[in-house]
């Protein structure tokens, strides 16, 4: 690694070694996240440490860090008898590859081992197709009679099916003990033994919702052709999550098996989870054969549900355009206003004269999202009646706002002069939009005009011009964004820190920094995620930090980390 790598870690290293125990765990933590191979071994020091909150973090670094070396370290941990740490160490260890490790492994579930740890280890193995764990497998059914030793032993042979290990199974699909009668029987149904596959399309029907969850997870484990009518039985099952697990097996079936179990489970299916997944797999067919099903979806409640089913309709391209323009004039306001959109990315000439006539509209949102869809096609006859919209003295003002996104995307500098007549137009909104539009086309006359607008009485339209001189060269308005950082306004100072994050410059840091003390949750929220966007390694502890015990929910602070770290990367 070049010495100014090595700098840039390096307090991070010396966080290891703090005293301050706060310190200490969140540098642990933050050389996990990083994925900083080179320094493993600085960690594998702190796992003598007496502080045990200190090792289940550095057990959890060297896992997301997946150097091999760190097994032997790691493997001492899964075989604790404390079981909180031995999973943490087994979920470390199952974060990575450990293929040239596997001896280790191996070696530490041997028969003088507690039934309870071995069979963790077996878990662990049973995605490694390796000779060696085959052997420890089979071995393990010869000679044991632990249930749980036993169903883990079966489930590798599910995963990697071995006819020599018929005979075996055979034998324990009459077990006593229903879980391994049960493993044995998958196990041999993939070996095509007809008993044993026959015993499994009737258990799939079982009162039992846990033997169904574990055929289920089973069959999709390791799928076979055959399976395609006990998925089918799985399809309609009253648990949503084996309904869930069966849509992977959707793989199974030729392209119009698949289309007809959509077409029947999209309108039957209740959960928004599995109905989600559902218009993914529909979106994936491109099967104009799906709309009726998808369109319903149009007028969902579930915004998200929504867009997922615009997405999959326009997947289906030219085909369904006549189709949707046959049915547009009937449909109701709320599924035009979806559809415009789905033209807008299909494109093509009628579809161009259909958004043509949407601009014209008298309903607000059906002409902003005409507007937005005019945009994706960039075709110069509509962007000349974007250009009527913005010359008209009666424009709806959030149809002349997106109006004026619409042209700055275009990237044509034709459109500069008529957007930068928006600069001095009464609505913010419309001011703000004008100043990136005009930034995006590069226009030359923008610095001066930024100039002007820095004093603008509308906090966004500040902040987009600061934005905009920053980009053109202009440093000197960090002075400004520092200004309003400190404004008595929320909002002002909530504009600053984004647009500090948008300018990506690391002087800013300290000023973000700062700002995570600030009361008012937007500002504090913008911070975060504008030191995200920077990428700065001096904001990686405080964000751990506030990651530990901060104001928003975990899955903010896991999106923003993931965010930071790719930064980071990059």
């Amino acid at each position: 690694m070049p010495e100014s790598g090595k700098s840039r870690f390096q307090n991070l290293i010396d966080g290891l070694k703090s005293t301050n125990r706060e310190e200490k765990l969140l540098s642990a933590a933050a050389l996990g996240i990083l994925r900083i191979r080179q320094h493993a071994d600085a960690l594998v020091d702190l796992l003598s440490s007496p502080d045990r909150e200190v090792v289940e973090q550095v057990v959890k670094a060297l896992g997301h860090i997946g150097n091999p070396g760190s097994v032997k370290h790691i493997i001492e941990f899964a075989v604790n008898d404390d079981d909180k740490l031995a999973d943490i160490a087994l979920m470390a260890l199952r974060s990575f590859n450990f293929q040239s490790s596997l001896d280790v492994v191996i070696r530490a579930c041997s028969a003088d081992k507690p039934p309870k740890i071995r069979s963790r280890l077996l878990e662990l193995l049973a995605g490694y197709d390796d000779v060696r764990v085959a052997s420890l497998m089979n071995e393990i059914l010869g000679q044991t009679r632990d249930p749980e030793l036993l169903i883990a032993a079966i489930n590798y042979f599910i995963r990697h099916p071995s006819a020599e290990r018929h005979t075996s199974l055979k034998m324990l699909s009459g077990n006593g003990n229903w879980g391994v009668s049960l493993a044995a029987n998958i196990a041999l149904s993939r070996l095509k033994d007809e008993g044993a596959y026959a015993h499994v399309r009737r258990l799939v029907k079982s009162a039992n919702s846990e033997v169904r969850q574990i055929i289920a997870e089973a069959l999709v484990t390791r799928p076979l052709i055959e399976d395609r009518s006990i998925f089918n039985s799985l399809f309609e099952d009253s648990r949503h999550r084996i309904r869930e697990i069966a849509i992977e097996g959707l793989a199974l079936f030729g392209a119009d098996e698949r289309i007809t179990v959509l077409r029947h489970w999209l309108p039957a299916e209740t959960d928004p989870k599995i109905r989600l997944a559902l218009v993914r797999k529909a979106e994936a067919e491109k099967s104009p054969l799906l709309y009726d099903e998808l369109y319903r979806l149009l007028q969902s409640a579930d915004e998200g549900l929504q867009s997922a089913a615009i997405e999959a309709i326009a997947a289906m391209g030219e085909r369904i355009a006549d189709r949707i323009l046959i049915d547009f004039d009937r449909m109701p306001l709320v599924v035009k206003e979806q559809m415009i959109l789905v033209l807008g990315q299909i494109g093509g000439d009628k579809v161009g004269r259909l958004i043509k006539e949407s601009l014209a509209a008298k309903e607000r949102w059906l002409r902003i999202n005409a507007v937005d869809a005019s945009s994706k096609l960039n075709d110069p006859e509509l962007n000349a009646e974007l250009v009527k919209i913005l010359q008209a003295h009666d424009t709806d003002i959030w149809v002349r706002a997106t109006a004026v996104t619409a042209l700055g995307r275009t990237f044509n500098t034709d459109y500069s002069e008529v957007l930068a007549q928006q600069l001095g137009h009464e609505d913010a909104r419309v001011r703000a939009n004008a100043v990136e539009a005009l930034s995006e086309l590069k226009w030359p006359g923008l610095p001066e005009a930024c100039h002007k607008l820095l004093h603008d009485r509308n906090d966004r339209v500040r902040v987009n011009a600061a934005i905009a001189l920053w980009r053109s060269g202009h440093e000197e308005v960090f002075t400004e964004l520092e200004k309003m950082a400190r404004d008595k306004s929320r909002w002002v100072r909530a504009s600053a820190v984004f647009a500090l994050g948008r300018i990506k410059d690391r002087e800013g840091t300290p000023i973000l920094l700062k700002m995570l003390a600030d009361k008012e949750d937007m500002v504090y929220r913008n911070a975060i995620e504008a030191l995200a966007e920077q990428g700065d390694l001096r904001a990686m502890l405080p964000l751990l930090k506030e990651a530990r015990g901060g104001r928003m929910s975990a899955d903010f602070y896991e999106k923003v980390l993931t965010r930071f770290t790719e930064t980071i990367r990059s």
